[in-house]
């Protein structure tokens, strides 16, 4: 079985760096390790001090990096949609240039490295595939993409799709392009493969999602809106890493006032992220770039441990029947009775939660049976969060 880490934090934190050294771990313990970059930084190349490219670059033995392409991808799985609407932009007078800017929408490269791995998980080419992620803000709409896209959207795309042709008169009247048999047959196959690779990245035995922070305050919430984001979702986070801690032989001096203001950082991230284990990883002498730095920093980390097991497993949503409708369950953090709102759209619920970290709306597809029953309430109970569905009379 294939394990996929995926991780993410805000930007700066480390990200590149714990991957980098999870990668070299891994395939130091024999596994086939492939490490992919989706941020158009390089950052891969930058530490290794090798050109990394899209068809793969080997590291060493077991070890390879690739950096996704962009453009190749996007042009591959993409072209026939980001020129429908472009086309539809024009005809409402906007800029070639411009309209081509609009249809390229947020997410829409994370999307194509997710077709990428894929792609690599179906040929089953390695054992493990380790994902340095884009700052967390774009990670988690990379990664949510296949929850987004409705199950009622690919099956009126494939419903609407033998009739595409009939609306051309119609595009000629209103002089606005309407899609192509070809653009929905697009996005009929993206959004099944969208639908496979959502079987992998929901599967607590493949896929982990990993957390990288600083002792600060900033890079501890933005852990914290991504952990509750995560685990709404489906995602196994089975570990975090508290990057960057300084040395004790910073206790005192210039730097004494930052170095207990993380040891108190640090211990409240014990206790918020609890049961989740828990790496902390002290700042280096210095900076961490090239292959023995990288060693240096696996070894700091990691000791004699696999970084490929699952380090923890929660199951986040539970379906519960019972004798006259069924409950939901979502074990969520840092929500309070009065910071829930939730609405019920068709086979869908929208969830809204507004906590001391944000507000986050989250879709959550129902299953078949919600259409016997109505929404009747929702509790909080301990940190979890219930929702009932039962007769209308209830």
């Amino acid at each position: 079985m294939p394990r996929v880490l995926f991780v993410t934090g805000k930007g700066g934190v480390g990200k590149s760096t714990i991957s980098s050294a999870t990668a070299l771990k891994t395939s130091e313990l024999g596994y086939d390790t492939l490490l992919i970059s989706t941020d158009p930084a390089h950052t891969l190349s930058d530490l290794f001090g090798l050109r990394i490219n899209a068809e793969g670059t080997k590291i060493k033995e077991n070890l390879e990096a690739l950096q996704v392409d962009v453009i190749h991808e996007v042009t591959e799985h993409y072209a026939e949609i980001m020129d429908f609407i472009s086309e539809v932009l024009k005809a409402r007078q906007i800029d070639e240039i411009v309209a081509y800017e609009i249809a390229n929408f947020p997410g829409i490269t994370g999307a194509a490295a997710l077709l990428k791995l894929l792609r690599y998980l179906e040929e089953g080419s390695h054992d493990v595939y380790i994902l340095d992620m884009v700052p967390s803000g774009d990670a988690l709409r990379i990664l949510y993409l296949p929850f987004v896209f409705s199950r009622f959207s690919r099956k009126f795309m494939k419903i609407f799709a033998p009739f595409a042709d009939l609306g051309r008169p119609l595009a000629s009247i209103t002089n606005i392009p309407l899609p192509s048999r070809e653009v929905i047959e697009t996005e009929i196959k993206l959004l099944d493969m969208l639908e496979r690779i959502h079987g992998f990245i929901t599967d607590p035995k493949i896929t982990s999602l990993r957390i990288v922070m600083n002792p600060d305050t900033f890079s501890i919430e933005n852990a914290k809106r991504t952990l509750v984001q995560a685990s709404i979702y489906g995602l196994n986070t089975d570990l975090v890493f508290i990057n960057k801690i300084y040395p004790e032989e910073l206790a005192n001096g210039y730097l004494g006032d930052w170095f207990k203001a993380q040891k108190e950082h640090i211990a409240r991230c014990e206790l918020e992220f609890s049961p989740i284990p828990m790496k902390r990883v002290r700042l280096l002498s210095r900076e961490v770039k090239g292959m023995e730095a990288i060693e240096i920093l696996a070894k700091e980390i990691f000791e004699n441990e696999d970084p490929a097991k699952v380090y923890h497993e929660s199951k986040p949503i539970e379906i519960v029947n019972h004798k006259s409708g069924f409950e939901i369950i979502l074990r969520i953090r840092n929500v309070k009775k009065e910071d829930l709102e939730i609405e019920r759209f068709g086979d869908e619920l929208l969830i809204h939660l507004t906590t001391e970290i944000g507000r986050t709306a989250i879709i959550l597809p129902l299953p078949a049976i919600a259409y016997k029953y109505s929404m009747r309430r929702a509790k909080i109970i301990n940190g979890e969060l219930h929702v009932y569905f039962g007769e209308a009379d209830d």
